[in-house]
């Protein structure tokens, strides 16, 4: 049995074109610019839409990333009814939010695609490139972080340490 193949079918993961990984991240990466820099929500809405219209995931996939998505969009009000994120523009929020977290999410599973990981190691990445987004929006304005207590940016820590395993997981379980 060839190698790759047993590792996609323990995985479950649906194999794509390696140039899609680096099309995706560069597609993520434009969306998450355009919000977190840009602060230009219904840009990155419209970006989103047509990467989404141009490469439709599989419908279980979809369901995985509207899964991971609503997580984590329940997880940032949560955040913000805590006051640990205050936003200057309440009107976007709902929408850039939404945004930022189904296009990751996508981005997550095609990831995992190619990169399925341990654990561990994507916690590690997790642990750090979650908070440091935030960060960089605190450092854009796109929303202040409360970040002068030691739990609160141990609490963000700790949350995006379990994004990453979470998808793989999910994505392991329910695919």
């Amino acid at each position: 049995m060839n190698m790759n193949t047993s590792h996609a079918n323990d995985a479950n993961i649906e194999r794509t074109q390696p140039p899609s990984l680096l099309l995706h991240g560069i597609v993520f990466n434009i969306i998450w610019f355009l919000i977190v820099i840009m602060q230009w929500g219904a840009a990155a809405a419209l970006v989103a839409l047509i990467w989404f219209a141009c490469t439709p995931p599989r419908s279980n996939t979809l369901k995985l990333i509207v899964s991971l998505a609503s997580i984590g969009i329940i997880a940032d009000f949560t955040f913000i009814n805590a006051n640990l994120m205050v936003f200057n523009d309440t009107t976007i929020n709902p929408l850039w939010l939404g945004v930022l977290w189904v296009s990751f999410a996508r981005f997550a599973f095609v990831f995992l695609q190619h990169w399925p990981l341990p654990y561990w190691q994507l916690s590690l990445i997790s642990a750090i490139s979650g908070p440091f987004s935030y960060f960089v929006g605190h450092l854009n304005q796109a929303v202040i972080i409360q970040l002068q207590l030691l739990p609160q940016a141990i609490l963000f820590v700790l949350f995006w340490a379990c994004v990453l395993p979470l998808a793989l997981y999910s994505w392991r379980k329910f695919s």
